[in-house]
């Protein structure tokens, strides 16, 4: 009865561990595409440079250098080009259960989905 109960108690935990990584992935953009000098700050650390496939989560900022280029996929699907001389944070949702949103600081992006539509927050200085 002992091992029945210790496998049940394994089995519930293993859910709630993937059920929490699933939700926290459906909170996350991902950088598809960097050309040219692509740099992303954590949280207000240094700047770095940054590879594609690489996680954007909320506190994250992106920025481009001079002819760069970069293509991100948001949470929703949706995607951003973002253009160069371009500064971005990606900030948390104004309300529980809506997809991060975007500060453009700086520069110019492209927006483009082909999913039904959905509420996509951008702001601007």
């Amino acid at each position: 009865m002992k091992k029945l109960l210790s496998k049940i108690l394994l089995l519930l935990a293993v859910s709630l561990c993937a059920h929490t990584e699933l939700a926290n992935a459906a909170e996350e953009s991902l950088l598809l595409t960097a050309e040219g000098k692509v740099e992303v700050s954590r949280g207000g650390a240094a700047w770095s440079a940054v590879q594609t496939n690489s996680v954007l989560r909320t506190g994250d900022r992106l920025r481009t250098g001079l002819r760069s280029r970069a293509v991100v996929r948001l949470a929703n699907l949706s995607v951003v080009r973002v253009n160069e001389l371009t500064t971005f944070v990606v900030q948390t949702p104004s309300a529980p259960g809506k997809t991060a949103r975007l500060n453009v600081e700086s520069g110019s992006t492209y927006f483009f989905s082909r999913e039904r539509p959905s509420d996509v927050e951008f702001s601007t200085p």
